[in-house]
């Protein structure tokens, strides 16, 4: 998957993935002044978060959709538009889907125009798998027990449920174990969504979820925040 750092040409048969990794610490006045540039509505939520670094990552995920919205003829204050779904995900209304997500340093956003796109990022942490059992199948968990790097694979697969239910639009209403994986898909009640693997960090498992086949897939890399 190519990452390119110039900004990207629309294409309707490609779907574009911005990213951008978020320092450590990052100014106050800095901060104040990016979260300038979104809706009031939109800072209002950004500033319910009570840790400094959610902030960030909130903030990082807005801006980043700001950008990828731009090829498309969007203005700075698109977000002013935004709207919210009965399960509460974001879009704006038109042909152009987009999807959001974040973890440890990395935010993560897809774009696409005429498809359903999600995607999800996780760290690879330690986890007790004992708690989480009725996340994944019979046939998945054996799958992640018998693997050279469980917990890895069990990375891999959580990231791929998570892009799929995000992408179906209805969230963590769909029970996880209802979601078979395959070779390069996954299906969700009658539902078969095209999955790619999304590589930024050998350290993270990132997946991209999408409704329909052979689509292209482009990295656009970002710095947004500057650290001090």
């Amino acid at each position: 998957m190519p990452v390119k750092t110039c900004l990207p040409v629309p294409d309707m048969d490609t779907i574009f993935i911005y990213y951008t990794r978020i320092p450590d610490q990052v100014p106050g006045d800095y901060y104040w002044q990016l979260l300038s540039l979104l809706p009031d509505e939109l800072q209002q939520k950004n500033l319910r978060y009570k840790q400094w670094r959610d902030r960030l990552l909130n903030l990082a995920g807005k801006l980043l959709l700001i950008e990828a919205l731009r090829p498309f003829g969007f203005a700075a204050n698109c977000l002013e538009r935004l709207q919210y779904n009965q399960f509460n995900r974001p879009y704006i209304p038109g042909n152009i889907d987009f999807n959001i997500s974040h973890a440890g340093s990395y935010v993560l956003c897809a774009i696409a125009p005429h498809v359903k796109v999600g995607i999800d990022v996780e760290q690879i942490r330690p986890v007790n798998f004992s708690d989480l059992d009725g996340v994944m199948t019979h046939c998945q968990w054996k799958a992640i027990n018998d693997a050279s790097d469980p917990l890895k694979l069990f990375y891999s697969y959580w990231a791929i449920k998570e892009s799929v239910i995000k992408a179906d639009c209805r969230g963590l209403s769909i029970p996880l174990t209802t979601i078979a994986i395959g070779a390069g898909f996954a299906t969700c009640e009658t539902n078969t969504w095209w999955l790619h693997p999304v590589n930024i960090d050998t350290d993270y498992c990132a997946s991209l979820a999408v409704n329909q086949p052979c689509m292209n897939t482009t990295l656009v890399k970002r710095l947004l925040l500057q650290g001090c």
